[in-house]
């Protein structure tokens, strides 16, 4: 299972997994500034996004509170808010002129209508989260690093800090306090993730 956004080095391992599902916090994103072209013509925009912002409320309220009954009437509905909005997408945008190649909000609501199955996993997959922020707040901290240092001036010191944030990012995930896992660390007693059954 693969949460990612829709760039095209990621598409030759498609066929490997389990399933994808597209990043929701990257397609709101795209939907946000195609409506923004013009707020009028791409009100569809807004429609799709605010589709997909009720399913993600609704599925995240759903985990949090452990229910695995769906109100699936309301995530029908906003499916079909979802794919009318984006027919709405095309059809406006078909004959819109652009500068360069098609309109963007045709662009987009072509790719939305043609991925939809991973635009919409999230809701059938109790395992899958609707956006990959998870894993992008975990690298962030080497971007930052870099970002703030230049660049890493060793390999070493590179694959120190990978070891280090890594174990601290899996203790946190694993509902350990990061400053227990230092001290486990620095006592020689440092924490495993549980082993898979």
């Amino acid at each position: 299972m693969l949460v990612r956004d829709d760039y095209g080095g990621y598409v030759h391992v498609d066929d490997d997994l389990a399933g994808v599902q597209q990043c929701l916090a990257h397609l709101l994103r795209y939907l946000d500034d195609a409506h923004a072209i013009d707020t009028d013509a791409q009100a569809w925009a807004r429609q799709v996004a605010d589709a997909l912002r009720t399913a993600i409320h609704e599925i995240n309220t759903a985990r949090a509170e452990g229910r695995t009954d769906l109100d699936t009437d309301l995530l029908a509905r906003l499916r079909r808010r979802y794919d009318n909005g984006v027919a709405v997408g095309i059809s406006t945008n078909l004959s819109r002129p652009w500068p360069k190649g098609n309109h963007p909000g045709l662009q987009l609501a072509r790719r939305l209508k043609r991925k939809a199955h991973q635009v919409w996993l999230f809701t059938t997959r109790s395992d899958v989260p609707p956006t990959n922020n998870g894993s992008e707040s975990a690298i962030r901290g080497f971007k930052l690093a870099a970002k703030v240092q230049g660049c890493w001036r060793t390999l070493a010191t590179l694959q120190r800090h990978c070891r280090i944030r890594s174990y601290l990012v899996s203790a946190r995930n694993h509902g350990r306090r990061p400053i227990d896992a230092i001290r486990d660390a620095l006592t020689a007693n440092p924490w495993m993730p549980p082993q898979a059954a």
